[in-house]
């Protein structure tokens, strides 16, 4: 048959069927939607070939204009949008306003945040704070037009992008055309970013999209004409929709380019769908699966229990990773890089529901956390992060909330960077995380290795945390920790600040620190005293660190003992990859 649409037709309600997608490219007409009807069924493609799908149109009729090229696009992407253009399967950046860092604007919203536990704002926001910003009449201009231009809002720990209503081009009020997901100015952040305004385009590669005119324009790369320049535009957000299916396998395909909705992703950019989005499936396996350039999620299921995702590849998207939520549920070795391209509150990886393992993957490059999950009694076990936390704060290498009995074991975090607001860390446990373990781990080059904050009857338990420069651990508002057999090494000055009862056992640890070390006893998040720590039940010096080999190193005590933490084994295990590694 033709198209896997027409084969799914008439396999309705054929069990065990399986589906062979040749190798080559097909673009789609419409989501493929496999359901209750298609069990047992497996969609596979070519093994030694690429057998690639794309969720759009290629641009056709590129002309010359000035500078730019331009070229007609169809009738449908000029009335949803376009929020992805790829070109060479990397997605293209947006004309931007301002070209780098970020507008500030007037607004003030100075009511306090109650945390989530608490129920978020002291006082929920109106409507018009939500659907208003204050900016600077110097910052905007004619320019700035309703018809085209989209806006990001920055928050503290996720962003809203939205449309634009109204513009009072003489007072500066601009009035949006959906709800920010909080209001603009709350948190003390003032940023914003205009997007898809043609006088934003001022660096090649950068693309705009006129929804008035019907046509899209590039400034193109040194190289690129008219004649050679392969675009492609979204027409549909999901490109595979699972719903109630049981038992489908999906097997070595490539997914290319999916749109998503002009609307605030929410935390964790957990609003926008994925290329392949399941909602309340059973026994899903995808394997082997690459997907690349979109403005969305690659992987979103949601409810599916005993599902797997193994081997599986998203490199530069929009939103996140990979999100899985559903008991029992497995995410091993797979490979997440270069997620929120577009919105940098999105997660790597996202792990929900009961006893679920993700295991031996790789996440990097992410504009927020790399690992995120709530729920019971999870395994996240011998993963390789690095560069996280990019764009916003409040975030880690890990981060775990609402959430009890989760195991943190044998991973390995680094490069991350603080950069101001509410911190960046390595493993973080947050509001409701209790009776969770985060056991032999290490965190190089991160400042803050290990953040708590509202969370109980957790412990750290034998990691390694090493830095070059300052070291904290936070216990805020947090109770009954154990602290034990843990080496903390820091060039700079090391501190422990915990609430009065945060701490129930603080035991046999390496504090190594040449700017001294020192508890800090806080009273909710403010400093109320500082003493040293009880030495006499740990060791208090800098400790002989050798690494023999990448990613193994060793630990000489004073008394003669050697320990060893060896993370070469972290990230996915090389499952080999026939038909070719996403670029």
């Amino acid at each position: 048959m033709r198209t896997i649409g027409a084969a799914l037709s008439a396999l309705k309600g054929v069990s065990q069927a399986t589906i062979e997608v040749r190798a080559g490219d097909y673009l789609l007409p419409g989501t493929i939607l496999i359901g209750k009807d298609h069990p047992g069924l497996t969609v596979e493609g070519a093994t030694e070939a690429k057998s690639t799908i794309y969720g759009g149109v290629e641009v056709q009729g590129w002309v010359q204009e000035g500078n730019l090229l331009s070229a007609p696009v169809p009738e449908a992407v000029a009335a949803n949008g376009a929020r992805m253009l790829m070109v060479g399967n990397r997605l293209r950046p947006r004309s931007r306003m301002p070209a780098v860092g970020e507008f500030k604007h007037d607004s003030v919203f100075d009511v306090p945040w109650m945390s989530t536990t608490g129920g978020g704002w002291k006082r929920k926001p109106t409507d018009s704070e939500l659907t208003s910003m204050q900016a600077k009449p110097a910052d905007i201009g004619p320019w700035l037009d309703p018809a085209n231009a989209e806006i990001t809002v920055f928050h503290m720990w996720d962003e809203s992008c939205v449309g634009v209503a109204s513009v009072d081009l003489v007072g500066g009020n601009v009035r949006f055309s959906s709800p920010c997901g909080h209001p603009p100015g709350a948190f003390g952040v003032q940023k914003y970013v205009v997007w898809n305004t043609k006088q934003g385009l001022t660096k090649p590669g950068q693309w705009f999209l006129d929804r008035k005119a019907k046509r899209v324009y590039c400034l193109p790369l040194p190289g690129e004409t008219a004649s050679n320049l392969k675009a492609f535009l979204p027409t549909m957000n999901v490109l595979i929709s699972l719903a109630d299916a049981q038992g489908v396998t999906l097997r070595n395909l490539n997914l290319m380019v999916a749109n998503v909705p002009l609307k605030a992703g929410g935390f964790g950019a957990s609003e926008y769908d994925g290329a392949i989005t399941g909602s309340t499936c059973s026994h899903l396996r995808l394997e082997n699966i690459g997907i690349q350039a979109v403005a969305g999620t690659g992987i979103k299921l949601w409810n599916c229990a005993d599902s797997v995702v193994t081997n599986c590849r998203t490199a530069d998207s929009g939103a996140g990773g990979i999100r899985s939520e559903g008991d029992r549920s497995v995410v091993q070795d797979c490979t997440v890089s270069r997620v929120g391209v577009q919105y940098p509150s999105a997660i790597g990886m996202w792990v929900g529901g009961r006893d679920a393992i993700t295991t031996h993957n790789e996440v990097v490059d992410t504009s927020y956390s790399a690992i995120v999950g709530a729920g019971e009694g999870h395994l996240i076990s011998d993963n390789y992060i690095a560069r996280a936390m990019l764009a916003l704060h409040d975030g880690g290498g890990i981060y775990f909330g609402t959430a009890g009995h989760v195991t943190v074991r044998n991973n390995l975090v680094e490069d991350i960077v603080d950069t101001g607001g509410y911190g960046a860390s390595a493993y973080y446990l947050d509001e409701q995380a209790h009776d969770c373990v985060v056991e032999g781990n290490v965190s190089v080059g991160i400042t803050r290795p290990s953040q708590n904050h509202m969370a109980r009857q957790n412990a750290l338990l034998g990691n390694l945390f090493l830095n070059s420069g300052d070291m904290r651990m936070d216990f805020a508002r947090c109770s009954d920790y154990k602290i034990r057999n843990n080496v903390l090494d820091a060039t700079g000055s090391l501190s422990l600040r915990l609430a009065p009862d945060g701490a129930s056992s603080i035991a046999a640890n390496v504090f190594g620190a040449v700017g001294g070390v020192i508890r800090i006893t806080l009273d909710q998040y403010a400093e109320k005293s500082t003493s040293p720590l009880e030495r006499t039940l740990n060791w208090f010096e800098r400790p002989r660190i050798r690494q023999p080999k990448k990613r193994v190193w060793t630990v000489a005590g004073s008394d003669g003992t050697v320990r060893t933490w060896d993370m070469s084994h972290v990230g996915p295990r090389g499952i080999s990859d026939k038909h070719g590694k996403t670029e």
